[in-house]
């Protein structure tokens, strides 16, 4: 082993190959553990194997925390005997292909107090209130918004306005579209008030077949589908999921299909063409606010200019690529008042307008605050991807180890290094990653193994990562809470 791995190649394959065992025995670690005693969520399956002694039931279980794609075949003494009783309620349902009508609006009777709903629970005086808001205009066939301070209910007065639905025979399928930091809750409170079968629609490719196998129909005695009938109640989903997914999705009958995808057309899938309007809105902003240096202000304005013949251009005009941008709001002490900004004039800027793009003023307020840093990081990535990167791009996106591109290392201005392993080969992986990942991910930077920092220094604690992670995850979730 040690003389193959002399070989250049060899080496390189090998330490891919441990680096990559070290990342999946992380993923394993972070993943929630099952156990057989409260882990089971649901079970979707049972076959019965029949041996010369001896006969063994199976079960097909969606373990809690866990996606669908993981779902495993467990013996039935392993599972709890509730989940089993669940799963023969739901299949022993008779499916119902009769469809029933809306009542007429003159069959609206107010409720003057709340049922008795699952586990006990009932609704306070303004959840029946809203119920009953709600109840009202649908039976008089009229679009409303339920809208409330946080924490009153108004998830709970959703679900159970569907379950008076489902009280008047009318059993679906019911969707719930929500943001995808909402969804836990949603479910978790649908099983909490109610008997509705919910199923979350979510996850991978491998994770929706899955959900299509054994949750969405019922099959015959032959295995076929029954058209027209389903064995969920309610399924809960996100926009993104229903533009990606529709193909599954636009076969059951919503009775609101149209309109749902009709008003959420600004939820649609972002063109290269939205995307560059987008951050010219953003950087246009930027330069309305920022006070610095005038190269920068100049370099930023040529790089959003869109070319005459609306092809990409690589710029020439590097100046003030070498002067610090200066930080924060106010400046130094003393110093005169800034002019009120100016806002450049130009006629491409009246497609991306930031005035008109960018309507969250809290969203403005914080880009305002942090105008200086996004010019500067602009900056430093056009030159990191023009000049130091360059056609090795390609190959690192796809995966490439750091050690075999051919990338010009910049000599350091002094001979401090962060640790007394760092060389020249981690100025390399450190350059590639922010390329690769984004400014300040040095989590992700050191867990990637085609990178010389997971073979050095380890993996990097799983709390860390999955923070990292998550405030990504809450970046791009920002406009749906």
């Amino acid at each position: 082993m040690e003389e193959l791995e002399k070989d250049k190649r060899i080496h390189q394959k090998v330490k891919r190959f441990k680096a990559k065992q070290q990342l999946n025995t992380f993923i394993t670690e972070v993943r929630p553990k099952r156990c057989t005693t409260n882990q089971t969520f649901r079970c979707m399956e049972v076959t019965t194997h029949k041996g010369q002694t001896l006969t063994v039931t199976l079960y097909l279980v969606k373990w809690c925390s866990l996606p669908y794609e993981d779902s495993t075949w467990e013996l039935k003494a392993d599972i709890d005997q509730s989940k089993i009783d669940e799963f023969e309620r739901i299949g022993a349902r008779t499916p119902n292909t009769k469809r029933v009508d809306r009542p007429p609006a003159a069959d609206w009777k107010k409720l003057e107090g709340s049922r008795e709903y699952r586990n006990g629970n009932a609704l306070r005086e303004y959840q029946l209130e809203g119920l009953n808001w709600l109840t009202f205009n649908w039976y008089n066939s009229r679009n409303c918004i339920l809208a409330d301070e946080m924490g009153l209910g108004k998830t709970i007065q959703s679900i159970t306005f569907l379950y008076e639905i489902y009280m008047k025979s009318i059993e679906g399928p019911f969707l719930v579209i929500a943001p995808l930091s909402t969804i836990p809750n949603w479910e978790r409170e649908f099983r909490t008030w109610t008997e509705l079968n919910v199923v979350v629609y979510h996850g991978s490719q491998a994770s929706r077949k899955t959900i299509q196998a054994y949750e969405m129909y019922y099959r015959d005695a032959q295995g076929k589908i029954i058209k027209g009938v389903y064995r969920f109640h309610a399924v809960i989903t996100t926009f993104e999921m229903i533009l990606a997914d529709c193909p599954e999705l636009r076969s059951i009958p919503w009775g609101r299909w149209s309109d749902i995808l009709a008003h959420g057309r600004f939820k649609r899938p972002l063109k290269e063409s939205d995307v560059e309007t987008i951050c010219r809105a953003l950087l246009a902003y930027c330069l309305l606010h920022y006070r610095g240096d005038e190269n920068i202000k100049s370099f930023i304005w040529d790089l959003i200019t869109p070319s005459e013949d609306g092809t990409t251009r690589t710029l020439t005009n590097h100046s003030g690529l070498s002067t610090p941008v200066p930080r924060g709001r106010k400046g130094k002490k003393g110093k005169p008042q800034a002019p009120p900004p100016q806002t450049p004039r130009a006629d491409w800027l009246a497609s991306c307008n930031p005035d008109h793009l960018l309507q969250e003023d809290s969203y403005k307020r914080h880009l305002k605050h942090h105008c200086n840093k996004v010019l500067l990081r602009v900056r430093m990535l056009y030159y990191l991807r023009q000049e130091v990167i360059g056609d090795q791009a390609e190959r690192i996106l796809e995966g490439a180890d750091s050690s075999v591109l051919d990338i010009w290392i910049p000599q350091p201005f002094h001979a401090e290094v962060p640790a007394d392993w760092w060389d020249s080969e981690a100025d390399k992986s450190l350059l590639i990653g922010v390329f690769k990942h984004g400014y300040e991910k040095y989590n992700s930077m050191r867990a990637d193994p085609a990178l010389c920092f997971l073979e050095r220094v380890g993996m990097p604690d799983a709390k860390a990562i999955a923070a990292e992670q998550r405030g990504s995850d809450m970046m791009a979730d920002g406009a749906e809470g």
